[in-house]
């Protein structure tokens, strides 16, 4: 991977409202998921179209909330990533080994930003108690 990828997106639904139990006990996703998926996979087709990754990561992920009601920032990234990884920007977010979240300033209707580039050597394992 040569160059940063930056991409926005809308804001995602939580991982509070992923799943809903139908009336014979099956789950499946909640609607908001699913046009969340379109969404970011619309998003991908207009802002980096054709680009698959499939190195080693590093992902910066920037919040705009769209309230000041009080979230848990990431209660978000179960669907953004599966929304990424469904929409084709890598072939799986297993490639990521390092991730960062960040709260940004409130932004009406709430918003993401998310910079992808190549991940940094593997930190070494610590032994000492």
């Amino acid at each position: 991977m040569n160059n940063d990828v930056i991409i926005y997106l809308p804001w995602p639904p939580s991982v509070n409202n992923y799943y809903k139990t139908g009336r014979h006990g099956q789950r499946y996703l909640h609607h908001s998921v699913r046009d969340f998926r379109a969404a970011v996979a619309e998003c991908l087709s207009e802002q980096c179209p054709g680009l698959t990754l499939d190195d080693r990561l590093f992902v910066e992920v920037y919040l705009h909330p769209p309230t000041r009601r009080a979230c848990d920032i990431d209660n978000y990234m179960k669907g953004l990533l599966d929304a990424l990884t469904e929409g084709g920007l890598w072939e799986d977010d297993k490639l990521i080994d390092q991730l960062h979240i960040y709260r940004g300033e409130i932004v009406k209707g709430g918003s993401v930003k998310i910079e992808v580039s190549e991940a940094g050597p593997l930190i070494p394992a610590d032994t000492t108690c």
